[in-house]
This record gives structure tokens, sequence and C-alpha cells, in this order.
């Protein structure tokens, strides 16, 4: 630490991190070749500046950066400008005097923007350039970041008191009153409370600058990213901010100026920290200032140019790749910045089912970038499948149809090369179905052993089937092996989406999660932990047994309006995408009318929004209904005598259930519940007769 005084220390900068994304470079590529071609007096590009807490400013271009008006930015994020000058050969790229080109640079910035009578923005501030060589054989880029500052002004700085409780009370009053606050650096005023640059600062007449202003009364207010009121770190952008008061306000030379450091914290919420500035005595004119840095070390440290190599991400797969995924980042950037689009792409559906919701779940999957998809079906597709199963063409359906899951993962491929879908051409074991003996035992039996690998190999299940009993098998193996289940199924104007309670191993401190949880559980709802919400089977008295036998064709099929799979296909992947973004065992909760008779209630959302047990939806009425229902522990699917049958016996306990589909009721205790409620029925109809012959006697 540099002390120049007893109580003054040297002010010290971070410089800047960079950040350009391969969609910049895709951009450049086609305005280098179709307008800028020879053009080498530079092209005016906007980036995002982010301050990190505890990190330095954080500079990002892409594809947007090229635009005539950069969007509007939020969520502590800031717009500013720059300039791209692209080299046409590598030598005059490489052969460049640095430091020359740096002064002229910054020379030229700071004279045009004296020539202004004022500053709209105070992001006008912050300035820097990119030099770059585009090699457009090779798709390689190379470009170098300079954020020019001069070095010929020394800051120090004393540690401030803490702000007085009424100062930083008001001033966050202040804060909180601009709602469309989104300066860089503005300045505050402990009377008359916050002004812009624009209505401080005037170029024309830079002696009257705060010539008449106590500067006790005024703070200099700079978004930063530190975090710590005793660092002797500032970002880089306060360094230029410092030159331009030099510059544009003499009568603060040599003075000690109030600063308030503004930051966001980790729930987003404004921290403050103060600190008082000195500025240097000598009077600045930027043509007189010969010393200039800002050129970005690499990685490593090292003071050359960085390089961005495209020959891949420029080939026809990876740009629809990059197209693809172009609403994803958008969506992350200007609407929900905290999505976590790496935990979505990094999630492994498995597909139970490739008909006319599997596919439609399917596609959607794909739209938020969903790169690992496996389909479980053993139909072939029919000539009246291609209409209202949007993954099949005619020509799959004719000559006997193709086997619907890998046609379906071959089409997937079609749409994005990239993806990694697969397709298993099996049927699913079913209770009531039995296995019998010889090839078909042999069979099943080799069906049952892949279909737990990929159950195991898979992080969220979609049981999307035509019948009950064939989503019985993966339900259990699902809650035996900790796996997340989202259920769509049909009715004619009708649907169903849920999502099945989520337990594991890492579930045995659930008490304490689920207190947690109940503290923040409005008036007016009741929840249901994520632990205990039930399957799809928990509502069920008897077990599924063979739902095909003995129907007509209509009965065979799901007979249902075109339109209800897409609506619950759509909804099953949006339940997963928020899923994604909680507690795998994240509760849900309901609204209880007894409590809350104006339904005035709000229930708790996420970034996503809220997160159901189950929607319930119906198209005759165009109405949907959220629900949740806790695990029945005499369920067939998910209740522990099950399970625990299933830990012990494996296979066996599977088989049998397969060949008797009554071995379930018997395991959880159906068939005793009810001989029970017969029991009590038979008691309460003798009740009756006795009751009615007395009356008649």
């Amino acid at each position: 630490m540099a002390q120049v005084e007893n109580n003054k220390t040297i002010l010290k900068f971070v410089p800047p991190r960079s950040i350009v994304h391969y969609d910049f470079w895709h951009k450049y590529a086609e305005i280098k070749i179709d307008i800028d071609r020879l053009d080498e007096s530079g092209r005016s590009i906007f980036a995002t500046l982010s301050m990190q807490t505890g990190k330095a400013v954080l500079v990002e271009i892409a594809c947007n950066s090229f635009n005539e008006q950069y969007a509007d930015v939020s969520n502590g994020n800031f717009c500013c400008k720059g300039t791209l000058l692209n080299s046409n050969t590598m030598e005059s790229f490489k052969e460049s005097d640095k430091n020359v080109l740096l002064k002229t640079q910054a020379v030229q910035f700071y004279r045009d923007l004296m020539k202004a009578e004022t500053l709209q923005s105070s992001t006008d501030l912050f300035t820097f350039f990119v030099i770059s060589f585009a090699d457009l054989k090779t798709y390689k880029f190379y470009y170098w970041f300079a954020f020019p500052a001069p070095t010929d002004l020394l800051f120090t700085y004393e540690q401030a008191k803490p702000l007085p409780i009424a100062i930083s009370e008001h001033f966050r009053s202040c804060i909180e009153q601009q709602a469309t606050l989104n300066d860089l650096f503005f300045i505050y005023h402990s009377m008359t409370g916050i002004k812009t640059i624009s209505e401080q600062i005037q170029h024309q007449n830079r002696e009257a600058n705060f010539s008449e202003t106590n500067l006790q009364d005024v703070y200099f207010c700079v978004f930063d990213m530190t975090e710590n009121s005793d660092s002797e770190l500032a970002g880089w952008h306060v360094r230029q901010i410092l030159a331009y008061l030099m510059m544009a306000c003499p009568r603060l030379a040599g003075k000690s100026t109030q600063w308030i450091r503004v930051h966001r914290d980790a729930t987003n919420k404004l921290q403050f920290s103060s600190m008082n500035i000195i500025l240097p005595e000598e009077r600045v004119d930027p043509e007189n200032l010969c010393n200039w840095v800002g050129w970005q070390a690499n990685e490593n440290g090292r003071y050359i140019p960085r390089v961005a190599l495209l020959a891949d991400t420029m080939s026809p797969k990876r740009l629809a790749e990059n197209a693809i995924n172009l609403n994803l980042k958008l969506m992350k950037w200007r609407l929900v910045p905290s999505l976590d689009l790496e935990a979505i792409v990094r999630t492994k559906c498995l597909l139970f089912g490739a008909g006319t919701l599997g596919c439609n779940v399917a596609r959607s999957l794909m739209a938020w970038g969903i790169t690992t998809i496996t389909f479980v079906d053993c139909g072939k597709v029919s000539l009246s499948n291609p209409v209202r199963q949007s993954l099949y063409r005619y020509e799959d359906a004719v000559n006997g149809g193709k086997p619907k899951a890998s046609t379906a993962a071959d089409r997937l491929r079609e749409i994005n090369p990239s993806i990694n879908a697969i397709g298993f051409d099996m049927k699913v074991p079913m209770p009531g179905h039995p296995i019998g003996t010889g090839d078909d035992a042999n069979e099943s039996k080799a069906a049952l052993v892949k279909l737990i690998k990929l159950i195991q190999e898979h992080d969220v299940l979609y049981l999307l089937t035509d019948s009950r009993e064939s989503r019985w098998l993966p339900s259990m193996l699902a809650a035996f092996y900790g796996k997340l289940v989202v259920n769509a199924a049909l009715g004619f104007d009708s649907y169903l989406v849920m999502r099945h309670g989520y337990r594991d191993s890492t579930n045995l401190d659930d008490r304490v999660e689920k207190d947690a949880y109940e503290e923040h559980c409005p008036a007016g709802f009741k929840m249901i932990k994520g632990f205990d919400l039930g399957c799809y089977f928990c509502n069920d008295i008897v077990a599924p047994g063979n739902s095909m036998k003995d129907r007509t064709l209509d009965q065979q099929c799901t007979v249902t309006r075109p339109a209800v799979s897409n609506m619950a296909a759509g909804l099953a992947v949006e339940l997963m995408v928020s899923l994604i973004h909680h507690p795998k065992s994240a509760p849900a909760f309901y609204r209880m009318p007894k409590n809350d008779t104006l339904g005035i209630a709000e229930e708790p959302e996420g970034i996503l929004g809220t997160l159901p047990h189950s929607i319930r939806g119906n198209i005759n009425t165009f109405q949907s209904m959220i629900t949740a229902t806790e695990r029945y522990r005499h369920c067939v699917a998910c209740s522990d005598p099950v399970l625990s049958r299933y830990s012990s016996e494996k296979d066996d306990f599977i088989i049998d259930v397969l060949n008797i589909a009554k071995h379930l009721e018997e395991t959880v205790g159906l068939n005793q519940l009810m001989s029970s409620v017969d029991d009590d029925l038979e008691l309460k109809m003798t009740i009756d007769f006795e009751d009615d012959s007395s009356d008649e006697s």
C-alpha cells in the first residue's frame, strides 16, 4: 500500500475484463464482407457494462453490439459505447504503434466529449476500443481491447467515516424514487437530492462548475463492483470518470471530494460505502496528457492480442446451433437474467411414448435447448399419425410403418443436427400383461434390464403413453432411483399435467427443510413438501391392469381434440424447466378457500412463476385448475411397501406384478382396505334393513 501522506493512500484501479461472444464475430463477418469491405476508419459498437460484486467490471459485446441503438439494459447493467478498428492485413494489425494508437484514440475521445454542451448519459464517460484483424479464410479473429486512462494524474483517498444515518436514509430514499435511474455516475446533494451530469456540469463555461457549491453537501456517486468499504481498489471506470472531472471541473483541482460507491449484493439490493478522493492540483487539458495506459492483458497476464477460432462454429451445423439458442440468450439477457441455461442444457430427458404427446414434448424440449432426448416406444407410424404427431411424415407410415421411437429420434437430428437423440423400439413391461415363458419372457426381462439402465442414466422422465398400466413401472423405478417425473394425460377435451413427488437418500433431513418452507407459506394456502407430493397412481384404489382388453377401436385409441396435446405438452415442458430452477423437492401450494374467501392471497413464485403440483385443464370451458395432493401411503407405485419390496426382491417382484397385478394390492394393503370397506357397507345395509323392518312393524 503506497502512502503519500499520513492519512492518504494512492487509489488503485482494477482493470476491466472483457467477453466477446462468438455471434459478435459471426455478425461482423457479414458486415465486413457486405458493408465495410476495405474501410478501416472504424465502426461504433455498443457493449454491456456490468458490475460483479467483488470482481472486475465486465464488458461484453455480442451480435447486437452493432445495432444503431442499443437496447435498454437493467438489473445493474449499463450500456456503453466503443469503437471497433479492424485492419485489412495482419501486418498492419501487428505493426501499428500501440502507444500512439492509445493516445490518439483517448485524446480524440475527450476532445469530442468536451465539444458537447453537456453529457446526456454518464455511461458516455466509459470508453473503450477494440483493434482486430479478421481472417475470413480460416475464420480466425485476432483482437485486443483497450480502456484508455491517463497515468499523469495521481489520485489519493482517505477512508471516510460511515455516512450519517440521516444522509444514508435520504440517499436511499432518493435512489428508490428514481425508478428509472440507469446512470453509471451521478451527483447527490444532501439538500436537493440526486442530480444527473447534465444538470450539474456544463462544458461551455467549465470554470463555473462547482464554483459556488459547498463540497461538504455534495457526494459524487458511482456504481462500482467492490463491496468492501475499506478497499483501496476501485473499478477502472472510476479512473475515467475522475479524469473527466479534472477536465470538466477545473475548480475541483486539489480538492477533497466525497464519494459514495453503490453496489448490488447477492439479493440485488443496493449497498453503499463512502470514501474521500483527493484530486490532483494541476488543471488538465487532454492535449497535454502524454502518458496513457489501458491495453488489456490476456488470460495469462501477457499484453498480447487474443484470438477467436471460429472455423468450427462457422459450419452450417454450428451456425444452426447458435441460431437455435438465440431466443434463449435473448430471454436471459432481457427478461430473466437468473435463467440457468447451462442447467437446462445438461438435463437428460427420457420420454416414454413417441406419439402425439411425445412428439410435441420433444419439440418444446429442443426449443428450450435440451440436447439429450431419448424415446421409448413399441409402436409403428400409422397413416393416421402424421397429421397429429408432428415428427412424422407420410413416407414414415407406408409399407407397415417405421418404428416410432427411432424415427422420432431421426427427425429430431434432422431439425437440430447437434442434438443427442436416440430411440429405443421396445415395449414397456406392464402389470396385467403376463410375460409368459420362452422367448416372450426373455424379451420382457431384457427390456426390463434396459429400462432400468435408461432411467438411471437420465434426469427427467416424461410419462406420455396411451395406457395407465404402461406408466406404472417407470413411476415406481423413478421413485426408487430418485428421478424427476412429469406426467401428461389426455381426455377428449381435457388434460392433466403433473410432477411426481421427489425423494431420495438426500431427503433424510426433510423435516428441517419443510419447516423452513412453512415459515414462508402465505396465509390462505396450504403447502405440501415436494417429498410428500403424490404420483399419478396415488389416487388409485386398485392396481393398474390390462386396459386394452375387450375394447373397441375408439376405446383403444386416445380420442382427443387435436389441440389438447399441444397444450398439455407445452405445460409439461414448462413445468420441468421451472422445476430445474428450484430444489428437486420443492413444495407445491394450493389455495384454501375457507381461509382466503376473496381469493386475493398470492402463491409464492420462482423466477419463472409458480410451481404447481398438477394442472388440470378443460378446453370445453377454457379453464385450468391448479391442484396439489399428498402422497398416498397405500399407493401402488411410490409407497414405502412397494419400494421396500423392489429393494429386496428387484426383478422378481416386478415379474410377479406383471403376471398378476393383484400382487400390488396385497403389497400395499389395498385388498384389506377394500375388504374393510365391503364389511362396513354390508353392516350398514344390515342396519338399514333392520330399521326398515322395525318401521313396518
